[in-house]
């Protein structure tokens, strides 16, 4: 392999710089406009009116920059949820194997429990037959092979999961800005590299402003262009604090006695430091009054911003021709200033693939949102027409209403009663004191005067008519429809639904506007996607040893992880992240049936405050899941005690019916005792009767008995017969 000379290494650097970086008017103008600043030339015959001048001037009224806001804000709102795969075919081959081998130690595993529980049931004299084992063994095949997840995929997960939490990275941050810059400018760029420490993962968005590609027109990725230089405004400190390592003595000191003068600095990189009006005939928009040359870092026009000193860091790639096969190659080099060059040879920290280790791609990497032409698209400038549209109609009702004036009459000066003043000033102000009063004095005797009306004309009018007004709120409010209609964010996103907007008709807004705005959010989810592929493959370099972390799950759980370097260092990795636009909108779906829920009883409503808080679809999901789970639940424990009361009530009612019947028979029984008591009673009212009667006649036949025996007995004592005085019975 041969190495490049140091004179070849500094032609190409200085060639890279000289045909790529040029100053990116267009997309200062872009950043401009968000921002709310304007070209102080643009509308500046407007303003002035010809000299005449206007009692308002055209200020900046944000109208694209709520749009942009409200687009990068609800995607934010959106967790990344990314899924790895694997998909190299050494890594395939070795996942399929490792999924054959647990299969068949599962089912190993369960015949070996079958077998010692069929032993033990022989043992008892049990029937050993067991239909359900075929079946059995068919669902541990079929449910390991449908979720099975390799050690390859679970330590690639938990790499990236640690990336993403990690506070080093600040992702969040990152992306938040890459996003602007993409619906700004139709550019993001940025670069992953490992930390200066090499022990961590180092995220660096690149301002569209200072970054220079050479396009590769048949992709919208940037690391596959051939060339990139990328543009920073650094101090001396900054410089040897990021370079000294790889600066020799001689550079140093070149660096140390580099742009010493007062008049020479300046003039490198800022043709004037003023804020004001230049005469310059800008009326594009393009310099916006300061005429700063695009990515210099100044707010505010202080002197020590002076001495910043432009660093140029250049990468391109070649390829070599090596045992028959052609492999392509990283060169990287930095030029500071015009004279100090830094380079090495070929660049050691390049990811290959495993599939295609012949190639490699820059440092540089994201995207932009092309056309067909291979232009990049902006949203601001797609919309800068209507920006100015919108302030031009601003400021021609807000003149309007400036100049607005009163309705009066013409008065003539010379018809003012003289006797009011010695001068008109004062018969000027009692006459005006009068008619406030309902009193309008005229003097028709006046010397020269014989008119009897002091007016001559019919009066004026200066005040603004109600339908002009409107007329200009109409076509203001026509502009931010239009606005609407191509950034895709509609009212209804803005929280600009009135009262009287019917649920229908903003249902169908919310529908559009998701339909239009989904080319945007493709475009954040490819931008997410490649950030963390290639964060992933920098792990690779940074991680080399394998990595052992703590990951957040939830509000309480932590999981302390370990990923093997043999798992994920050495794999070729594809992330998988689910569309933004139809997950938020499936989010708010689910919250507008929510209410629908929880009016028919579906949904407790606890649960509302929870969908209000999830913060993914999965954990929304779950929330209702669960809580139409649990009302089903127990809808279906009403139900079956719903059932039971049914049951019990039928059977209390069979038992009243049962006691009815009881009480009919009890009634009949007791109607039919009656009758045999009062039978009884009859039958023994008779044999007492003829038991009274017999006893009466017995007594009457004793009574008889014992008075003829009486009679006898006194007969046998009055008869003189001393032997028979004793009657015998």
């Amino acid at each position: 392999m041969k190495k490049k000379t140091e004179d070849e290494m500094i032609a190409c650097i200085n060639k890279a710089i000289t045909e790529l970086v040029y100053p990116k008017y267009k997309l200062q103008k872009a950043y401009n406009y968000y921002n709310g600043v304007r070209d102080a030339e643009q509308f500046r015959a407007l303003e002035e009116n010809f000299g005449l001048g206007n009692p308002t001037s055209i200020e900046f009224i944000p109208l694209i920059r709520k749009h942009i806001d409200a687009l990068i804000g609800e995607y934010l709102e959106t967790p990344i949820l990314p899924k790895v795969t694997c998909k190299d075919t050494g890594t395939l081959t070795n996942i399929a194997r490792d999924k054959h081998l647990k299969i068949v130690k599962e089912v190993f595993n369960y015949l070996k429990a079958h077998l010692n529980n069929s032993i033990l049931a022989f043992i008892d004299g049990k029937n050993i037959t067991d239909k359900a084992v075929e079946s059995q063994l068919k669902k541990i095949i079929s449910d390991i092979d449908k979720n099975y997840i390799s050690e390859y995929e679970i330590a690639a997960q938990n790499v990236l999961e640690y990336i993403m939490q990690s506070r080093n990275t600040d992702l969040t941050e990152k992306l938040k800005t890459l996003f602007k810059d993409l619906l700004i400018t139709g550019y993001a760029y940025y670069r992953v590299k490992p930390s200066p420490e090499g022990n961590n993962i180092d995220i660096e968005v690149l301002n569209p402003l200072n970054v220079f590609i050479d396009k590769n027109p048949e992709s919208i990725y940037i690391k596959n262009s051939y060339r990139a230089v990328v543009r920073k405004w650094l101090s001396k400190t900054q410089i040897l604090n990021k370079y000294g390592e790889i600066m020799d003595k001689d550079t140093i000191k070149e660096l140390e006695d580099l742009y010493e003068g007062i008049y020479d600095n300046s003039t490198y990189y800022v043709r004037t430091f003023t804020n004001q009006a230049t005469g310059y005939p800008a009326t594009d928009g393009i310099d916006a009054g300061q005429e700063i040359v695009p990515g210099f870092p100044a707010d505010e026009y202080r002197i020590t911003n002076y001495k910043l000193i432009p660093v140029y860091e250049v990468e391109w790639t070649e390829t070599r021709k090596e045992d028959g096969k052609f492999v392509m190659d990283r060169y990287e080099g930095v030029r500071i200033g015009e004279s100090i060059f830094i380079h090495s040879d070929i660049s050691q920290n390049v990811v290959r693939t495993k599939d295609n280790p012949s190639f490699c791609t820059l440092s540089t990497s994201g995207i932009y949102y092309s056309t067909r032409s291979a232009e990049a698209y902006s949203l601001v400038l797609a919309c800068a027409n209507l920006q100015d549209k919108y302030d031009v109609l601003h400021f021609y009702r807000d003149s309007l209403i400036a100049n607005s004036g009163t309705s009066g009459d013409w008065l003539d000066l010379s018809m003012l009663p003289t006797g009011l003043g010695a001068d008109v000033p004062e018969r000027l102000q009692k006459w005006l004191g009068y008619k406030k009063g309902g009193v309008a004095l005229i003097d028709t005797s006046q010397e020269g005067r014989a008119f009897n009306n002091n007016t001559s004309f019919a009066g004026f009018d200066d005040t603004i008519k109600a339908p002009t007004i409107q007329a200009i709120e109409l076509a203001i409010e026509r502009t931010e429809n239009t606005c609407s209609s191509i950034t895709g964010v509609f009212r209804e996103r803005l929280n600009g639904i009135e009262q009287h907007d019917a649920v229908s008709n903003v249902k169908v807004g919310i529908k559009n506007s998701f339909t239009v705005t989904k080319q945007y959010y493709q475009q954040m989810d490819l931008l997410t996607n490649e950030l963390l592929i290639d964060c992933l493959n920098t792990a690779k370099i940074v991680y080399k040893k394998g990595i052992t972390g703590a990951l957040i799950l939830g509000d309480k759980g932590v999981k302390v992880f370990t990923a093997l370097p043999e798992y994920f260092t050495v794999t070729d990795f594809d992330i998988h992240i689910a569309s933004s636009t139809t997950v938020i909108q499936d989010m708010e779906l689910i919250k507008q049936l929510i209410p629908e829920f929880i009016k028919a009883g579906n949904v407790d409503p606890s649960i509302i405050v929870e969908a209000i808080t999830s913060r993914s679809l999965t954990e929304l999901k779950t929330n209702v899941s669960e809580s139409l789970k649990k009302q089903r639940e127990e809808n279906n424990i009403t139900a079956q005690l719903q059932q039971q009361v049914e049951q019990l009530t039928q059977e209390l009612q069979q038992a009243q019916n049962q006691l009815q019947q009881a009480q009919s028979k009890i009634e009949s029984l007791n109607e039919a005792k009656l009758q045999l008591e009062k039978a009884k009673l009859e039958s023994e009212s008779g044999v007492n009767w003829y038991k009274a009667k017999a006893d009466k006649k017995y007594k009457e036949g004793t009574i008889e008995n014992d008075s003829k025996r009486v009679e006898l007995e006194v007969a046998q004592m009055y008869d003189g017969n001393m032997h028979n005085n004793k009657v015998k019975y």
